[in-house]
């Protein structure tokens, strides 16, 4: 391997990750597009109303039959994008059997959490059609916190298996990390990362009750101890400047905003469309699509506040941690182990990234130092 292949590797690996995202978000558009335009939708709808009368089965149903399709018609760019495209790169470490096994759980945990939102959506579109987007919002909010809350308990040892780290020194670094910076954590933890991947992640998850640090195997065999120190360092940041809470309430905000527009822009829709109303949830591939879009109309916005506050927890942890230049040290195995495109096109950082240019982090940290 020359020495530039890994910078080469990078470049076309995030050229074929733009594309595929670029396709999939034109193509997860025209299948709801289809969906809506033609009978299908108002069929599946008819199909459950002739089983049930109760609205929230109506509902399930609907769901059931929708998310069917959907993921059926998104299935060959999932697979080429989970699987072909990491195995190509040697990122991946899956079989087919097990990336089927992790397809299957998460599909399972997303009709869960998914069909839950939508079903207290379309509630209160039926209870409350005036002010449902002030109540929505507010679901959204304690969702997310509940979310936020069982990660680490509930929904991470689904997908990973997650046990107490063993390397009584590391542990006891870290947690000395997480005192110093009064953020005390439960404990450290790994999650087998490694038998899917090679890349390397940590965090500092849940709230209150739950918080732990946790580490992939990946990290712990990869880095050293300071390098480790300098990434939960990064992560620490987050919580100590309570960037959640910020993010939070600006998800909240846009929510609010975006719930608001399709209260007063959907009769444009309703009666084109010959659906009962908002809450017909023949119409849901329309709202799907009409959300789908303010979403990312609202992104430049989101993402350029996330790489703002990554840029403060990078300034965090190399005035943090105990060897400031491990954590320049860390960025750099990070990349090459994640395949970190070093030279993103600038229209992609400003409309995709929600982190800094991984070489951009990189110069800073070891200036910072």
């Amino acid at each position: 391997m020359t020495p530039s292949q890994p910078v080469d590797d990078a470049r076309r690996y995030a050229r074929a990750r733009r594309r595929l995202l670029l396709v999939d978000l034109a193509y997860s558009a025209l299948v709801l597009a289809f969906i809506q335009l033609s009978s299908a939708s108002h069929g599946i709808a008819e199909w459950a109303r002739r089983w049930t009368s109760t609205e929230w089965l109506v509902v399930a149903g609907y769901l059931a039959v929708f998310g069917s399709l959907v993921y059926a018609a998104g299935l060959p760019l999932r697979f080429y994008g989970g699987f072909l495209l990491e195995h190509r790169f040697h990122l991946s470490r899956m079989s087919f059997a097990k990336w089927c096994l992790r397809e299957a759980k998460h599909l399972a945990v997303s009709a869960v959490l998914g069909g839950l939102l939508i079903e207290g959506l379309y509630v209160l579109l039926r209870a409350a059609p005036r002010t449902w987007p002030l109540w929505a919002t507010l679901g959204w909010v304690a969702f997310s916190m509940v979310l936020a809350r069982i990660f680490p308990t509930v929904l991470l040892p689904i997908f990973y298996k997650t046990t107490p780290v063993e390397q009584e020194t590391l542990v006891k670094r870290l947690l000395a990390l997480c005192e110093r910076v009064k953020l005390p954590a439960l404990g450290v933890y790994r999650f087998n990362l490694g038998a899917e991947t090679r890349k390397a992640n940590a965090a500092l998850a849940g709230l209150g009750g739950t918080r732990r640090v946790l580490l992939s195997d990946t990290l712990i065999a990869d880095f050293t101890p300071e390098e480790i120190e300098g990434v939960l360092a990064h992560e620490l940041a987050h919580h100590r400047y309570r960037h959640i809470t910020k993010q939070l309430v600006i998800s909240a905000v846009g929510s609010w905003v975006a719930f608001t527009l399709t209260r007063a822009l959907a009769g444009f829709w309703v009666g084109w469309l010959q659906l009962e109303g908002l809450a017909d949830i023949a119409g849901f591939p329309a709202l799907a699509l009409w959300l789908s879009v303010l979403g990312l109309i609202g992104l430049p916005i989101q993402n350029g506040l996330s790489r703002h506050f990554e840029w403060q927890s990078d300034r965090f942890a190399v005035q943090t941690a105990s060897r400031p230049r491990a954590f320049a040290a860390a960025l750099r195995r990070l990349a090459a182990l994640n395949l970190a495109d070093p030279n993103p096109p600038r229209w992609v950082v400003w409309m995709f990234y929600d982190h800094p240019p991984i070489t951009e982090r990189i110069r800073a940290a070891e200036q910072t130092a």
